[in-house]
């Protein structure tokens, strides 16, 4: 796709011809050399050059066609991230242009959901960078409530195509990324310190069946290819099934942890085997509530409340490249179904919180402390890793708010029978709450509370026995019958 925009001149590192179509791009990324090679008023100029593109599946390509809300477009340039100090697996944004308006966007996913965003061109000044908290309230002129859901930096990865505003390789780049409501988002750039100043980009979650791109393939795919993986450490099959979103693997063979990198492993070290076996086994699919998943990954995490250990079981499930990931929690015996939520679509004030227009009170806030952890995760999960977790009752059941150093992540939390969870995997039931013997608490019941309750128990006996032995030598004998209790509160 041409257009009368077109610039052509030689790159300034290797000669080869660069063609510019889009007004808005200001940098080229040389397919020949990977000079990235900025455009002045005056000349070319290359500040940096780029590493190989990482492998990760999408349907959107360079130069890829098709309509998007009945408008032309063409994908014109990619980005490639990763988080500063923290590498890992990259994620890629996308430079769309639309030649009849000449207008463009960035296009981006994550964990299932789809973004576009705009420059704000002479839009209100960016809060103080240094201000910023992961939750945070933020109001700016004439836009809607914002909220703080990310504050991080990244760097460029590679890069290919035409792009407006792109930070020099390797440079880090302050930013935050923000939700409003109804699906409202929005990047706060702080530039790279160099060649690009702040910037604000505002914009949504959008359908995907909205994007229609020439070659039939819809831009929500559906299961990506299962990569098969071997443990560095003990050389046990490892099956990737999220390869584009992965960042780290447990084995579940011999605990080996490893990061995911251009989809091979890279061994870190070892951790402990969980204490049991998941009810739901690593690898398994099933039939969710209309949903089709795997579960990928398994985490006992634990809080202390007066001095008392309680744990409780997490299982990561993986809904395609459509629904992303889902959480299934185990506590007491009871399950509970774990979606994510907007930020912007949740208020949190010092009373409780506020979803969908109706108030939830606070039920707890506890430290929440990953104990063991075995499977494929999206983030770097560690043992030790801690969040502070909120509860939420209310109307739909509970919002769950967990605040990390650099992020909070919002979701909700709805009751589901261990029942429905067996018929949904195709397993036997799950077992009743045992009880640990190492002092912990294992499915809300440790050794201290049986104690407590046996001497209760005997106490109430003394009593009785007392009263009878006591009383008159007429009448009718008194019975007690304690009955076997197995924790159904």
């Amino acid at each position: 796709m041409s257009s009368p925009l077109d610039r052509q001149a030689p790159c300034p590192s290797c000669g080869a011809t660069l063609t510019w179509k889009v007004a808005g791009a200001k940098a080229l990324v040389c397919k020949y050399c990977k000079a990235l090679v900025a455009r002045t008023d005056r000349s070319l100029a290359t500040v940096g050059r780029v590493a190989d593109l990482v492998e990760i599946a999408s349907p959107l390509q360079l130069h890829a066609t098709g309509r998007w809300g009945g408008k032309r477009f063409e994908v014109e340039g990619r980005v490639q991230y990763d988080r500063a100090g923290a590498p890992g697996a990259p994620w890629q944004e996308f430079f769309i242009s639309f030649p009849e308006s000449g207008t463009w966007s960035w296009v981006a996913s994550a964990q299932g959901r789809w973004y576009a965003t705009n420059e704000i061109d002479h839009g209100p000044a960016l809060p103080p960078f240094a201000h910023l908290r992961p939750g945070m309230p933020v109001q700016l002129g004439g836009m809607p409530p914002l909220t703080v859901t990310e504050v991080g930096r990244k760097r460029v990865v590679s890069a290919e195509g035409e792009l407006p505003n792109v930070a020099v390789p390797g440079a880090v780049t302050p930013f935050a990324d923000v939700s409003g409501p109804n699906g409202v988002f929005g990047t706060f750039d702080y530039g790279d310190g160099q060649s690009i100043g702040p910037k604000l980009y505002m914009g949504s979650q959008f359908d995907p069946a909205s994007f229609q791109l020439d070659s039939g393939q819809p831009l929500a795919v559906a299961e990506a290819q299962v990569k098969e993986c071997q443990c560095p450490s003990c050389g046990g099959n490892l099956p990737l099934v999220a390869p584009g979103t992965t960042e780290r693997i447990v084995c579940r063979y011999c605990g080996t942890v490893s990061d995911v990198r251009s989809g091979a492993l890279s061994a870190l070290g070892q951790a402990p085997r969980p204490p049991q076996e998941p009810f739901i086994p690593l690898g398994t699919e099933g039939l969710l509530r209309n949903q089709q998943v795997t579960c990928i990954g398994f985490v006992i995490r634990g809080t202390t409340v007066e001095g008392e250990r309680y744990r409780w079981r997490e299982y990561l499930l993986y809904a395609g490249a459509t629904a992303g990931y889902v959480w299934l929690m185990e506590e007491d015996g009871k399950w509970q179904l774990v979606t994510a939520l907007a930020g912007g679509d949740v208020s949190v004030g010092p009373n409780g919180a506020v979803f969908q227009g109706q108030r939830y009170r606070v039920k707890q806030s506890v430290r929440a402390e990953v104990e063991f952890v075995v499977g494929e995760f999206y983030w770097k999960v560690a043992i030790g890793e801690a969040v502070r977790a909120t509860e939420y009752v209310g109307p739909a059941g509970i919002v769950s708010v967990e605040e990390a150093p650099t992020e909070v992540s919002y979701s909700l939390c709805v009751p589901l029978s261990g029942q429905e969870i067996a018929q949904a995997f195709r397993l036997a039931p799950p077992p009743r709450p045992f009880v640990s013997g190492s002092g912990g608490s294992e499915s809300g019941t440790d050794f201290g509370k049986i104690l407590r309750i046996v001497l209760i128990v005997l106490f109430v006996l003394l009593v009785l026995w007392g009263e009878e032995c006591g009383g008159s030598s007429g009448g009718g004998s008194t019975g007690v019958y304690i009955g076997p209790s197995y924790g159904g509160k």
